[in-house]
């Protein structure tokens, strides 16, 4: 006899839980920065110390203080070199096996992500995913607002509670998500934040997706 699971819903983070972007988003702030003479980053660590939500303070903490160039026009640039550059972002290790074992215990899976829902549907496309998922929720815009009205919104139409969701993702602000509509929470510790940061939230912390299935 199968014992009874904590969790009946995975809601996955994308960027950064199961696509590995950090490398990606480090290497394009960098030449971003070069282009108006700021200094470089020293390493991804570096960058993962900076990243914060919302994005808008990430830049902020870099040393952008938009007095030359407003931050709508710095998003749309990075948002194009990320667009231009995503063929070459991997998932993360373990990623479709995690998916699959989940799948296999029969617990629902659906994707929430900041980025635009079309870009976000060619992403998973992309990769192959969408055979995991009951849905895929992606933004209406590419300023990462909004993920906890839309976590909020699924769980309301799901009819699954709060507290029998686990919210998988890899940052302060996937945390606060599901601290705030009451879901359990898994954060990778490879991802855009340090693990020295990750730990002072109190969260319960993995070094790889194959341990998801385990928290189940």
């Amino acid at each position: 006899m199968a014992s009874p699971r904590n969790y009946d819903l995975v809601i996955w983070d994308w960027n950064g839980t199961l696509l590995d972007d950090t490398q990606m988003c480090y290497q394009i702030a960098n030449e971003m920065r070069e282009e108006r003479g700021m200094p470089l980053m020293r390493g991804v660590e570096e960058y993962r110390q900076y990243f914060t939500f919302p994005v808008i303070e990430y830049y902020r903490r870099m040393g952008y203080t938009f007095e030359t160039e407003p931050f709508e026009n710095i998003s749309v640039e990075f948002v194009s070199m990320y667009a231009e550059r995503f063929p070459t972002a991997p998932l993360q290790p373990c990623a479709k096996d995690a998916l699959s074992a989940v799948l296999a215990t029969g617990a629902r899976q659906v994707l929430l992500s900041a980025t635009g829902q079309e870009k976000l549907d060619e992403q998973v496309k992309h990769f192959q995913l969408n055979r995991y998922f009951e849905r895929v929720i992606g933004n209406s815009n590419n300023l990462a607002h909004g993920k906890a009205d839309y976590a909020t919104q699924f769980l309301c139409e799901s009819g699954v509670s709060p507290a029998r969701a686990l919210f998988v993702g890899d940052t302060d602000h996937d945390f606060e998500i599901a601290s705030s509509i009451g879901c359990g929470c898994a954060l990778l510790i490879p991802g855009h934040q340090s693990r020295a940061h990750l730990e002072t939230l109190g969260a319960t912390l993995i070094e790889s997706l194959c341990e998801v299935p385990e928290l189940l």
